[in-house]
């Protein structure tokens, strides 16, 4: 699901194919949603209409013409029209109590993207570098802190964390960091990076000892396998990045004792965890 670190990569071709897979789906699942979404943000950027939320980003082969771009505006605005009435992303925030917010953002993509073209210079600043042990002080909307531990990076990219509380009035000193136990973690989850990449995050360092065994990162579900079967999703640390999920059908009972495989963006994270904890 990082579609950033994929476009930074890759070029513009991300961006077309991310929006690409949102008009020959049906109902659309979370992560192509999301992806979709992102790709959005990056049109509105190069537009000259960036989120303030959004990290600075690059590009390897420079932005395409205005013409090019008005075109994916246009794809873009029909798929977030798509994501916003009926996705599985729609329907996870609906879940959460929180769709009225996240239908804001959504629109307020939508409007960026729909204003005239204005300055569609883009800068780049260095992505952090995202290493597996390490520890954040996540700011909660109604204040104070939580704490997270980037545990896995999936497929090489995509962060899976563990997430803590208590509430802190403040962000802990590292030595605190070591006393975190994973079985006290009140969120386990896949979650985007923009807010480590844009500094909102404070890196803590690294756990210490890390022993990646300690931290595993659960199988979940996702979606029928046929049959009344469901699949059952594991991301072995010793997989292939070309090749990094495990699938397993298996029957709608066992998979009940399993999560649902989602991504939450990390400003999602911390209205989730500012729930929890309040």
């Amino acid at each position: 699901m990082d579609l950033i670190g994929d476009f930074e990569d890759s070029g513009w071709a991300v961006i077309t194919g991310a929006l690409a897979s949102t008009a020959t789906a049906g109902y659309l699942e979370a992560a192509p949603a999301a992806r979709a979404i992102a790709a959005s943000e990056l049109i509105a950027a190069a537009l000259g209409h960036p989120s303030d939320r959004f990290p600075d980003v690059g590009m390897n082969a420079g932005v395409p013409s205005l013409q090019q771009l008005l075109r994916m505006r246009d794809s873009a605005v029909e798929a977030l029209g798509q994501i916003r009435l009926a996705s599985e992303l729609r329907a996870l925030w609906e879940e959460s109590g929180e769709l009225s917010e996240w239908e804001l953002t959504v629109d307020d993509v939508v409007s960026r993207l729909q204003r005239q073209p204005g300055n569609r210079k883009m800068t780049k600043r260095p992505r952090a570098r995202l290493v597996e042990g390490s520890c954040f002080a996540i700011p909660l909307p109604s204040g104070g802190f939580a704490l997270g531990v980037l545990t896995q990076l999936l497929a090489g990219k995509l962060p899976f964390g563990y997430f803590f509380g208590p509430r802190l009035p403040t962000p802990p000193l590292q030595e605190e960091v070591a006393k975190l136990n994973p079985s006290d973690a009140i969120l386990r989850v896949k979650f985007g990076d923009t807010e480590i990449q844009n500094g909102r995050w404070q890196d803590l360092g690294h756990v210490e000892p890390w022993t990646a065994d300690s931290w595993p990162t659960p199988p979940h579900t996702s979606g029928e396998a046929g049959r009344g079967l469901v699949w059952r999703m594991e991301y072995p640390r010793d997989a292939p990045k070309s090749d990094p999920v495990r699938l397993e059908r298996v029957t709608a009972k066992h998979a009940q004792r399993l999560a649902s495989d989602r991504v939450m963006g990390a400003l999602a994270v911390e209205k989730e965890l500012d729930r929890r904890l309040s």
